[in-house]
């Protein structure tokens, strides 16, 4: 079957895409909607051993011939990949919608990151590819630097921001010149594989494959020996698996894994417009975010007035359908991550902490067919409750009050994890009123 847009994105059935071409099979995932349980959005091919064998065998096939290309030519086609993915975009938004969970204008805002994923690669090319020359310290000689593919890439992509995860793996490993491997989430595969299918549609036969599958799916092309590097965006304990897999053949990783990301409000902060910011990165896409804001640390001078307006600004989130226009936070993506989110809130409950459920239910007859969960604040959560030192990747964030910069500097870097973290405050460069207060007279 050669690979077109598919007439309807209503009840897809996608086969896995293998050297060009589209591979039925005889097993199938269905896709189900995070906000209707009852409605499948689509299926796709559960992969076999023998699919990724067959998608590597393209991959490293077609990779030669694709590495050979060059800049000039590599940039047209990626243009055309954005064009088709601009002129699909309102069908894909409603798609990844149904399947993802996140609310439509959040998957709409994804979708033009993608685009630009592959319209901006020529400045990627000419600044990360091109040959450099540097002073050897021998006069008359020089030592040239030349960027090579690595040959196959492997793109493991998770659910929760399916459509800008895919363009930033698969669009720079293509412009270096590989030839890449694709497997989406079980979770939200449909609007991936669209976006992987218009690829394999313009690029050459086999230089993108894109196999569908769970676990066994994703170790076997993880350990694949054609397979040269791995780009990884998921969970810890996946990636120490990924990790030995890798080290066992020396291959190249790439990971991108969770974060307990802080926030720091200094005393000098704009409150209003701090928290309004926070609120929008804390529970986006239902707090399900890897950089996502993940716990405060705020003043204890300015906490019960930090804490008021929090309240405030959570509690007109409006939570539904997220192909509702008057939603602004749709479901949890799958029903693991429910009873996860779920779990940490009755036990933060339990544990005597000032826990408001807030939000507004939009259609709450719908509710019980979904998997929806309203936003939760913590008001006097401590350094060593589960809900600060563990990623909750879900719409629950907790609040801890602190007396200068340097215990709050403290608290913050007191995790295990990286990825990212905020300081609000109106003038960074100036020490604020407890950072003074802290030094010695």
């Amino acid at each position: 079957m050669t690979l077109t847009m598919p007439d309807t994105l209503e009840s897809l059935q996608l086969g896995q895409v293998i050297d060009g071409v589209e591979r039925p099979g005889d097993r199938v995932l269905e896709v189900r909607n995070p906000g209707r349980r009852s409605e499948i959005v689509g299926t796709v091919v559960d992969g076999t051993l023998e699919d990724v064998e067959a998608a590597v065998a393209a991959a490293v096939a077609a990779a030669r011939g694709w590495a050979a290309t060059t800049p000039e030519e590599r940039i047209a086609l990626f243009a055309r990949i954005a064009d088709e993915i601009d002129a699909a975009a309102e069908d894909l938004a409603t798609l990844v919608a149904r399947e993802n969970g996140s609310v439509r204008s959040i998957i709409r805002r994804e979708l033009i990151g993608a685009s630009h994923a592959f319209r901006d690669i020529e400045g990627y090319l000419a600044e990360k590819l091109a040959p450099r020359d540097y002073p050897s310290g021998t006069p008359g000689s020089f030592v040239r630097v030349e960027r090579k593919p690595f040959g196959v890439v492997a793109c493991i992509v998770p659910w929760n921001a399916p459509l800008i995860l895919t363009a930033n793996k698969i669009a720079p490993a293509l412009a270096a010149g590989n030839a890449i491997v694709l497997k989406p989430s079980p979770f939200a595969p449909l609007g991936v594989t669209l976006i992987g299918r218009i690829a394999a549609s313009i690029l050459p036969a086999g230089v993108v494959n894109i196999v569908n599958g769970g676990g066994e799916v994703g170790g076997a092309i993880t350990s694949h020996p054609e397979v040269r590097k791995i780009s990884f965006t998921g969970g810890g304990e996946t990636a120490r698996h990924i990790m030995r897999a890798a080290a066992e053949q020396l291959k190249g990783v790439h990971f991108e894994l969770g974060g307990n990301d802080p926030a720091i409000v200094l005393d000098d902060a704009d409150l209003e417009v701090t928290v309004d910011r926070i609120v929008d990165s804390a529970f986006r896409r239902s707090g399900q975010v890897c950089f996502a804001v993940k716990r405060i640390y705020v003043p204890q001078a300015q906490a019960e007035e930090f804490r008021r307006l929090l309240v405030e600004r959570v509690d007109r989130i409006a939570v539904g359908d997220p192909l509702d226009e008057r939603a602004t936070m749709g479901p949890v993506n799958n029903e693991g991550q429910l009873t996860k989110v779920q779990g940490l809130l009755e036990r933060t409950q339990a544990a005597g902490r000032d826990v408001r459920v807030l939000g507004t239910k939009l259609s709450p007859e719908q509710w019980e067919e979904g998997l929806f969960s309203l936003p939760a604040v913590v008001l006097d959560a401590q350094q060593d409750d589960e809900i600060v030192r563990e990623e909750q990747f879900g719409p629950i964030l907790p609040v801890i009050a602190y007396e200068t910069e340097e215990e709050a500097i403290a608290l913050a870097n007191d995790t295990e994890y990286g990825l990212c973290s905020s300081v609000w405050s109106r003038s960074p460069s100036t020490p604020s009123r407890s950072r003074r207060a802290s030094r010695p007279a």
